[in-house]
């Protein structure tokens, strides 16, 4: 019985951890529209495929997200009127729209 409590402090540690790690790469709900929100930087991007893979800012361990748009995904870059061209891998942006089945599809891409 010894061994016992040792063993359950451990697990307990190892949930708590993990549980808190799964929090930071939790995809947040905008305030203003209650839409998805992933604020992050373009790691690659597809745009035969229209995708685009984020890497979330803010999060200790950078989780990487699949964001596809389409024909209704607006653009802004920098606060005015933008487009898909505008687009470049490293930027930073913030993405609203719909997460469902691993992806985010945009009604929304702000270019900073």
């Amino acid at each position: 019985m010894k061994h016992g409590i040792p063993v359950v402090m451990i697990l307990v540690l190892g949930l708590t951890l993990a549980l808190g790690f799964g929090l930071f790469a939790q995809i947040k709900k905008d305030a203003k529209t209650g839409q998805d929100r992933i604020e992050g930087t373009i790691q690659a991007m597809d745009k035969e495929k229209s995708t685009l893979t984020i890497v979330q800012s803010g999060a200790t361990n950078k989780p990487t997200w699949h964001v596809a748009y389409n024909d209704q995904t607006k653009f802004t870059a920098r606060n005015k009127p933008g487009k898909v061209d505008d687009l470049k891998e490293g930027q930073r942006v913030i993405i609203l729209g719909k997460y469902d089945q691993n992806v985010m599809t945009a009604s929304r891409i702000d270019i900073r």
